[in-house]
């Protein structure tokens, strides 16, 4: 389960614990229309104009070595958050290409959208966000 957070927040966000107790705030950046609800389509293209800031390196994957500071400073975060990108890693080659990405679910969406109606509302993501937040505090405690 933690692991899954970290995973999900770093290919939302910024590969931070910090950021996947906050969950992630990508609700407003996803909103392109800014009609207060984020479809699937806005999400997808969200993670995937992410996909480029995290490729830091540009070797065209998301890997370890995109990392270097968190390798350094965390090993056992980006040890972490190495194994949650199992999911997303369809080659199991230990990095996510940009089409692994597209191929693998969103997480994050999925979860916030619980009346899987394909749409997630401000009040649906409030609820996931507080849900994920609850449960890496558990997991801290």
């Amino acid at each position: 389960m933690r692991s899954l957070l970290i995973f999900s927040a770093a290919l939302t966000s910024i590969a931070s614990p910090a950021l996947a107790q906050r969950g992630g705030d990508w609700f407003a950046a996803a909103d392109t229309n800014g009609d207060g609800v984020v479809t699937r389509a806005e999400f997808m293209a969200y993670r995937d104009a992410r996909f480029t800031k995290f490729d830091r390196n540009k070797d065209g994957v998301i890997s370890p070595a995109d990392f270097p500071r968190l390798a350094k400073r965390k090993p056992e975060a980006l040890d972490r958050l190495m194994e949650a990108m199992g999911g997303a890693d369809g080659n199991g080659d230990g990095a996510i290409s940009r089409s692994e990405l597209a191929q693998s679910p969103p997480m994050m969406f999925d979860r916030a959208d619980a009346d899987r109606d394909g749409r997630v509302t401000k009040a649906e993501y409030n609820a996931a966000r507080a849900k994920i937040q609850a449960a890496v505090q558990q997991t801290r405690n």
